[in-house]
This record gives C-alpha cells, sequence and structure tokens, in this order.
C-alpha cells in the first residue's frame, strides 16, 4: 500500500495524459475518409453463410479490453522509464 501512494499524483498524471492522447487519436481516425469508407460499407466477419465462431465470441471482448487498456498502460510504463533514465542521468 505505502508503493501505492508514492508519487500517486504524478503518476496518475501520466496515465491520464497519455489516455486522453490515444482518445484524441482514435477521434482523429475517426474522422479520416477510411473510417467513413468502413462506416457506410459496414463490416462483415467472414463470409454470409458462415458466422463468428463460438471461440471467437469469448475471445473478442478480451482482445478489445487488452488493446484499450494495455496499449496506454505500456506506453505509460515505458515514458516513465524514460523520464526515470533521463533523470538519473541529469544527476550523474
Amino acid at each position: 500500500m505505502k508503493y501505492l501512494q508514492y508519487h500517486w499524483k504524478s503518476r496518475t498524471f501520466v496515465v491520464l495524459a497519455i489516455s486522453i492522447v490515444v482518445s484524441i487519436l482514435l477521434i482523429s481516425l475517426e474522422l479520416t475518409d477510411w473510417a467513413a469508407q468502413i462506416n457506410q460499407q459496414g463490416y462483415s466477419h467472414g463470409s454470409e453463410g458462415k458466422g463468428i465462431p463460438s471461440a471467437l465470441r469469448y475471445i473478442l471482448p478480451f482482445v478489445k479490453e487488452l488493446v484499450l487498456i494495455g496499449v496506454p498502460l505500456l506506453l505509460s510504463l515505458l515514458l516513465m522509464k524514460v523520464l526515470r533514465w533521463l533523470r538519473r542521468a541529469k544527476k550523474a
């Protein structure tokens, strides 16, 4: 519990900042012609006669969560490691 309270404001700020940047990038992607074309045509999973395999119905929601939570998490960790490395390099 002591580690969770250690510099919690700066750590929370970094995670929120990266999440906001990723959200802005996703919003800008939504406004592209490519996304408009996909929205007009729609998207089908596989051919018309076949549906989604039953195993994928359980796996795909977890992949979505992993991407939407994991990418900002990994970017935050990478940024914090780089900042820590730069701070240590300045002191030395």
